[in-house]
């Protein structure tokens, strides 16, 4: 790091700890006695702090008739304390990148997304925007996510931090546009595929127009089980929320990451692992080589050219799609069930195709 970029780092370091405002000379003095390299003169501290003005790292207080321009820290910095919302999306961002295998590149980093940023675009030798050098990516079509409200995000989010109920008017899907509001406890929030789902304790229900949910169909699946239950909602088909009228406790126990919640948000077949046993073409066998369905899963060549896979794992709507995908390299041995559904599946495209 360069002498400059040091010494504005040195005085973003002093502003972070300040709770009032303070002159340049008195972020002079504190900079100099914090810092073990030289930081030039008063004039070059008044110059670092338009740059981070500029920046919109440093805001200044303008008193004029003659008094000191007083400055703070504008932003929040990577090494100050997040405040707990803008902790949770973070949270969100490496999960979501760790879902993509990036556990190392996370596990390294320090800051936030916006100080690396800062960072990276200071190279002084090539002036060019790193941020168009840098990806991530997925084979897979990655869908448009439904236009959900900030705002709402925002305030779930508040809710489970704070421990609060709310009353959430929601559009359900299958209901004929008809609208319900709960009476909820916010759990947790899942950020998975193209969506931000809400999981939920539905303590009471109350649906506009004189509708009634039909008995004889399922309930849930992203809309409510009905009171008394646990539930997953999409953020998108949310239309307002208000400030609970209720009082409602958490599950005893609740874990984002259970089958209890997990069944909600997700297909899962299964709570139990099941014994998984594939028939895989070569070409097949080398990316499941390289990129394991499970840690403990084991492959045999076969005298066919084919290989045999065997693993415990869950059978799960992901699962299922990753053998639908790939139906021409692999053959379902076992279990049975998976077997008739993979066959089931493709016969009924077949039948779509065949003519």
């Amino acid at each position: 790091m360069s002498l400059l970029n040091y010494r504005r780092e040195r005085l973003l370091d002093v502003l972070s700890r300040q709770s009032q405002w303070l002159s340049a000379s008195a972020l002079h003095e504190l900079l100099k006695s914090s810092s073990s390299e030289p930081v030039g003169s008063l004039k070059t501290t008044k110059r670092d702090l338009e740059f981070l003005f500029d920046e919109g790292y440093a805001t200044f207080e303008d008193k004029g008739n003659g008094l000191a321009r007083l400055w703070r820290l504008e932003k929040y910095r990577h090494a100050l304390t997040l405040l707990p919302t803008e902790a949770m999306t973070l949270a969100a961002i490496f999960d979501h990148a760790n879902r993509f295998g990036l556990h190392t590149h996370t596990d390294q980093l320090k800051g936030l997304k916006t100080y690396a940023n800062r960072v990276m675009n200071r190279v002084e030798k090539r002036k060019i925007e790193i941020e168009k050098r840098i990806t991530t990516g997925t084979r897979f079509l990655v869908l448009a996510p439904g236009k959900a409200d900030l705002g709402h995000l925002k305030r779930l989010q508040q809710a489970i931090c704070y421990d609060e109920p709310l009353e959430v008017t929601y559009l359900p899907r299958d209901a004929d546009g008809v609208q319900c509001v709960y009476q909820l406890k916010p759990l947790g929030l899942s950020h998975q595929d193209s969506n931000t789902y809400l999981s939920a304790y539905v303590l009471e229900e109350e649906w506009a127009d004189g509708y009634v949910p039909d008995p004889e169909k399922p309930r849930g699946k992203y809309s409510s089980n009905g009171p008394n239950s646990m539930c997953a909602l999409m953020l998108h088909r949310i239309v307002k929320i208000e400030p609970g009228k209720r009082s409602i406790e958490d599950p005893q126990g609740y874990d984002i990451h259970s089958f209890e919640a997990q069944q909600h948000l997700m297909t899962i077949h299964d709570k139990d692992p099941v014994d998984l046993v594939l028939r895989l073409s070569a070409n097949l066998y080398n990316r499941l080589w390289e990129n394991p369905l499970t840690e403990e899963q084991k492959l045999q060549q076969e005298s066919d050219g084919w290989w045999k896979l065997t693993c415990r794992i869950q059978d799960s709507q992901g699962l299922r799609l990753f053998l639908l995908s790939n139906a021409a390299d692999i053959e379902v041995k076992k279990p049975a069930n998976l077997r008739a559904h993979v066959h089931d599946t493709l016969q009924r495209a077949l039948t779509l195709y065949g003519g």
